[in-house]
């Protein structure tokens, strides 16, 4: 794998309420983030907290 390809993306599709949407952006905004920056972190972080033996 060349290097150019571990910084392409790809789309996946999450379905949220408006109301989910809203709160998940407004608590990646606090911490700088955009909403898929904060999604892919929170998704890596329970992964690693909920890691099975």
């Amino acid at each position: 794998m060349s290097k150019n390809d571990d910084n392409k993306r790809c789309s996946i599709s999450v379905s949220l309420t408006p109301k989910e949407r809203d709160e998940l952006k407004e608590i990646a905004k606090k911490y700088g983030l955009s909403l898929s920056a904060f999604l892919r972190l929170a998704a890596a972080k329970y992964v690693e907290n909920n890691k099975k033996d």
